[in-house]
């Protein structure tokens, strides 16, 4: 996998972009571009490569889990 400083700016706009379009997960570009679903989240969320000018909008589907003791 590659490391997060080595994710070049085309690199950072392609993976905003598909993900803005929404018909893809953090985890399938996370596999498709060869990085960690971790990165993926960094990168969409603005907390590492800065350099975008794309803003996000709409809703996302969470699915939260809780187990509860055995």
């Amino acid at each position: 996998m590659a490391r997060p400083k080595q994710v070049d700016k085309q690199l950072v706009e392609k993976i905003r972009v598909s993900y803005s379009n929404g018909d893809i997960t953090q985890q399938e570009l996370a596999k498709s571009f060869g990085l960690s679903q971790s990165t993926i989240c960094k990168i969409i969320n603005n907390y590492i490569h800065r350099y975008s000018n794309i803003t996000f909008s709409g809703e996302a589907d969470v699915k939260i889990g809780y187990k509860h003791g055995n």
